[in-house]
């Protein structure tokens, strides 16, 4: 019998890269698909609307909409993730405590799927608390300094002291926060390590025991530290598990849409975010006519 996950979608915005985004997950990888958790946050940019998706997808949605928005904030402290409407306000939460099935497939709403990403990642997973691409490496100094990689990550695990050194040598881009998230004491992960994701498949029976509100670990959808899922990636391995790299460059393109490689510019750019939707329009009537015009 196939594996069946669940799938996790924060939406804020663009709802022509959303439906491109699901639309291409179901054509690769549907058949390992039980639910998508579709959640809308709260608020949403430039009046974005999102009913074609959910009259085309109908049961397979299971819709919700945060009683908060908390959007990219970072909380003051963390026994305010204990709070169930603040927790539940989170990106992927609701799927994260609600699901019943063992693994959950988390993705952001510009990612263009191209190959049955779900199967390699229940392959790659085993034995692991999650499994995707490990990365922000771009920002870090230990990459820089070709002393650490997606591969590596694990291996390499530095004193402050040599850490210090190396942001010195080798200052990332958002090295100006460096001091405020790291902890001397535990220094491993670095501060721009986490498994990103925009495409990544979690271990319930893993993460949810070691994981607020049952564990001590931030919720992986918690800006808390120097990135979404940041805290959480550093709290997990400090608590003895393990995440699994995995290269999804054969299967997915995160912001193919964007003319910067991120997805973040088109939220403040109303020019910009209307190139990107007016790119998923035409890519949905070339490749999935059946949507609607």
């Amino acid at each position: 019998m196939t594996v069946q996950v669940d799938v996790a979608i924060q939406v804020y915005g663009k709802p022509a890269q959303t439906a491109v985004t699901l639309l291409s997950l179901l054509r690769h990888s549907g058949g390992r698909i039980h639910r998508i958790w579709f959640v809308e946050e709260k608020r949403q940019p430039f009046s974005a609307r999102f009913d074609r998706i959910h009259a085309h997808l109908g049961r397979r949605l299971v819709r919700y909409r945060p009683p908060l928005w908390i959007g990219a904030r970072q909380l003051p402290a963390r026994w305010m993730y204990r709070m169930r409407p603040v927790r539940l306000s989170l990106r992927y939460q609701r799927a994260w405590e609600m699901s019943d099935q063992p693994y959950l497939f988390i993705t952001h709403n510009d990612v263009l799927y191209t190959g049955d990403i779900i199967g390699s990642l229940l392959t790659r997973i085993q034995g692991h608390i999650a499994a995707g691409p490990v990365g922000q490496c771009w920002n870090c100094p230990a990459w820089s300094a070709k002393v650490c990689s997606p591969e590596t990550f694990m291996h390499y695990r530095p004193s402050y002291e040599e850490w210090t050194r190396l942001s010195t040598m080798h200052p990332g881009a958002r090295a100006d926060r460096y001091s405020d998230v790291i902890d001397p004491t535990r220094p491993w992960p670095l501060p721009e390590c986490r498994v990103n994701e925009w495409s990544m498949l979690v271990d319930l029976a893993r993460a949810r025991p070691a994981t607020l509100p049952l564990g001590q670990a931030v919720p992986l959808g918690a800006s808390h530290g120097m990135d979404t899922g940041t805290q959480w990636f550093h709290d997990v391995l400090n608590a003895g598990h393990t995440v699994a790299h995995m290269d999804i460059t054969p299967y997915a393109l995160h912001a193919w849409a964007s003319s910067s490689g991120g997805g973040y510019p088109a939220l403040a750019d109303r020019k910009e975010y209307d190139r990107g939707e007016a790119l998923a329009l035409d890519h949905l009537r070339s490749n999935y006519p059946e949507f609607g015009p």
